[in-house]
């Protein structure tokens, strides 16, 4: 049988650029695209649709060993507060 890694992340954050909700629907749907392309993951924006400055995303990873799914999580967030003018409030991470 072979073993199968599912991590996942549940991150809420702030828009410090959105001005109305267009604004807002504009950086999260850069982040979605972008980090999947980037680094194969799923991702999907959560909750908090129609808040002006606020967003909800998951993240998720499949993989053969947890250490090397939460290392491509761990790259994700980085590379998330590393492009985007966001704060980052709470992290929910997840294993399975």
């Amino acid at each position: 049988m072979i073993p199968i890694a599912v991590v996942g992340m549940k991150l809420s954050f702030r828009i410090d650029e959105a001005y109305s909700l267009k604004d807002k629907r504009s950086v999260i749907k850069s982040i979605i695209h972008k980090m999947h392309r980037k680094f194969n993951i799923s991702i999907a924006e959560l909750d908090k649709q129609d808040m002006l400055n606020q967003g909800v995303i998951g993240i998720s990873v499949v993989g053969n060993e947890y250490q090397q799914c939460h290392t491509v999580i761990d790259k994700v967030l980085n590379e998330i507060e590393e492009t985007y003018a966001i704060e980052v409030y709470n992290i929910e991470r997840m294993e399975m």
